[in-house]
């Protein structure tokens, strides 16, 4: 009888967990993606957020959608004395969703092991040697699907305010940590995302290797490159900011590094090079 009842609870929990949890969370998205985005939010993102404003108008429409669904989904939390407004919120949204406008099947399922995002209101240095206190520098991101917690990213006011009106150097706090989100959607960063099939694995990660290579030569030899140094630092930190790159410098990774935007543009499934001039 006790092994009869374990395997009931097995099955119920089973059918709940896989069943019951995703047609749930299936119509509470459907149903928000169904109401209204307010005008004034509209009017802010215009105003205040570069990557936003360039978008072709489907694409705006498309965004809104993944908005509301994050803002619905993701908890903020303000550190050392910030306080979450609806503009933060907006100007992490909007930025963080751009990775997912080509999700056309939803894989990347709006960043599934991310529960916080705390933001601080400036740059911040804890201690090194506390793993209970990270180093948060311009952001950080860790998921938490194999230690059992949940995934957080730490970022910084000041920097997603000045990165969010212009594509300056190329450089978003906001795409670097999400674009860690999803290479660390199995748990370690690897500079590999999840791709379609085994054949899109291995070529992919014979570009990203040679690539990656190239990048670490050029930085070890300080030559002027157009994807940002920092990506020498690990292959995690490389697809990091070559997703930078590919939405905030498309033509200059097409014209330089045309496999790599090649690969990025396959698995955005966006054409990021039509948004923009740079």
């Amino acid at each position: 009888m006790t092994n009869i009842l374990l395997i009931l609870l097995i099955i119920i929990f089973t059918f709940t967990y896989y069943v019951i949890i995703p047609f749930q969370v299936k119509k509470r998205r459907k149903s928000l993606k169904k109401a209204s985005f307010p005008l004034d939010w509209h009017n802010f993102l215009e105003s205040n957020i570069y990557l936003y404003r360039i978008l072709p108008s489907q694409l705006k429409l498309d965004l809104q959608e993944h908005i509301k669904i994050f803002l619905a989904e993701k908890q903020f939390i303000g550190k050392n004395g910030f306080t979450i407004t609806l503009d933060v919120k907006l100007s992490i949204a909007s930025q963080a969703c751009i990775l997912l406008l080509g999700d056309t099947h939803h894989k990347r399922n709006y960043f599934p092991y991310l529960k916080y995002i705390y933001v601080y209101p400036d740059i911040i240095l804890e201690n090194k040697n506390s793993p209970e206190n990270p180093v948060v520098l311009l952001g950080l991101s860790s998921v938490g699907n194999k230690s059992g917690h949940d995934g957080v990213i730490y970022l910084s006011w000041t920097e997603v305010a000045k990165q969010s009106q212009y594509p300056s150097k190329g450089e978003n706090v906001i795409i670097h940590e999400f674009a860690h989100q999803l290479d660390q959607e199995f748990g370690n960063a690897t500079g590999m995302p999840r791709l379609g099939n085994l054949q899109e694995s291995i070529i992919w990660g014979e570009i990203f290797a040679q690539e990656y290579y190239n990048h670490c030569q050029a930085v070890k030899n300080k030559q002027s490159t157009v994807i940002d140094a920092y990506g020498a630092v690990n292959p995690a930190e490389f697809f990091a900011v070559v997703t930078e790159g590919f939405f905030l410098k498309p033509r200059l990774l097409q014209v330089y590094h045309p496999l790599l935007y090649e690969q990025l543009s396959k698995y955005y499934n966006v054409s990021s090079i039509e948004w923009s001039k740079n």
